[in-house]
């Protein structure tokens, strides 16, 4: 540890510095994944049901009320199916 790596640096001073650039990798992921911006799927869409008043979220293919059962959105629009 005490063997002379670059001028008057030692391996156990490279290491340390090799630690501390890790940690802040890690911790800029970490903070990252916490304040980040969450991607919207495009396999879910916000919609309104209009029979029952039910706000939320459903698939775009097979959306249905939870509450009342009636197609929702993209699928709403489909009468093939």
């Amino acid at each position: 540890m005490d063997r002379i790596v670059f001028g008057q640096y030692t391996v156990q001073d490279l290491l340390i510095g090799a630690g501390f650039v890790v940690g802040v990798l890690v911790l800029l992921v970490i903070l990252k994944q916490i304040f980040g911006r969450k991607k919207e799927s495009r396999h879910i869409q916000a919609v309104e049901c209009g029979g029952c008043g039910w706000q939320g979220r459903v698939s775009r293919y097979a959306g249905r009320c939870p509450v009342c059962n009636t197609a929702l959105g993209e699928r709403k629009a489909d009468p093939g199916r």
